[in-house]
């Protein structure tokens, strides 16, 4: 498996702390990129070079650097200048000769990161030459405190969250096939919030792809920007009957300031094609405030 052959280094003497955290989200992308996993590594960029995770890897194909093809890479000329850093990744890549491996060629990336809130974020990446500092930086705001958005946005409410809470609770539903049911989950109390101010802090990471019949997970990552706690966190979701799931409430617990936290669900998609999480939904008390929110549908690409 390209997990156990995947060798990585890291050129030059790191200076400083935010060096190596730009070092170790190149060397996530990377890696998550070779083992196939491309919602993980489009999950560490935010800019205008790949659109959808399938751009991602429609890109560096046509650059010769398929999945499970980067055998090792090197981490060079790290420069960290204030929120922004370049990095190049020299590449030792196995070469295809109709559909064979026929040896391994070197290959450059270059990136360009951002210091978003408390992480550093891929912004542009280059496969036909250096980035220069003068190009313009991408514009991403991330708040320093996720309750700032979530304060503001109270009055933008949809009218599915609304009508949500209207209800005051989410009501059991049974699967029709028997997969299990949603569990009674009080939010008659919560503050309501926008998904686009959840969003900033939650993400939700399905595989590349998943096999009907084979257990499976889809991962949920959460991070706290803020300087006090997330309390009492939970995350729940209406799954449909062709997809059982061991435990469709999870809860997080407490997530304290600058923690990053992930769960998963446990799946097992009964038939091909592609099937939807519903209504995921966020359940957390943040500085003695109870807030809700839902998430868009979460797609799972079933062979």
């Amino acid at each position: 498996m390209c997990i156990a052959l995947l060798l990585v280094t890291c050129s030059g003497c790191l200076g400083s702390s935010s060096d190596e955290e730009v070092n170790e989200t190149i060397t996530s992308f990377l890696t998550s990129f070779n083992n196939g996993d491309l919602n993980t590594a489009f999950s560490y960029y935010e800019g205008k070079d790949f659109l959808v995770p399938a751009t991602l890897e429609i890109k560096f194909n046509n650059r010769g650097i398929l999945i499970d093809s980067i055998k090792q890479f090197e981490l060079k000329d790290t420069v960290v200048d204030g929120d922004v850093g370049y990095t190049t990744a020299v590449c030792e890549v196995t070469h295809f000769e109709k559909n064979k491996a026929a040896g391994t060629e070197q290959k450059l990336i270059y990136f360009r990161v951002q210091k978003v809130g408390a992480l550093w974020v891929i912004t542009k990446v280059d496969l036909d030459g250096p980035i220069s500092a003068s190009e313009t930086l991408e514009n991403i705001e991330v708040p320093a405190t996720p309750v700032d958005p979530i304060i503001n946005n109270i009055p933008l409410i949809s009218g599915v969250t609304v009508a949500v809470l209207a209800l005051g609770i989410i009501l059991n539903k049974k699967d029709k096939s028997g997969g299990g049911s949603t569990p009674l989950l009080d939010i008659s109390t919560a503050v309501p919030v926008e998904k686009e101010a959840l969003a900033q802090f939650i993400k939700f990471v399905p595989a590349h792809q998943y096999s009907a019949g084979s257990k499976a997970a889809v991962d949920i990552w959460i991070k706290n920007f803020s300087q006090q706690s997330y309390d009492n966190l939970a995350v729940i979701a209406n799954f449909p009957g062709t997809v059982k799931v061991k435990k469709p409430a999870l809860s997080f617990g407490s997530i304290g300031p600058g923690e990053t936290v992930k769960k998963t669900w446990n799946i097992t998609p009964a038939i091909s094609g592609w099937v939807a999480i519903e209504e995921p939904m966020v359940v957390f008390e943040y500085a003695g405030t109870r807030y809700s929110g839902q998430l868009d549908p979460v797609w799972l690409n079933v062979q």
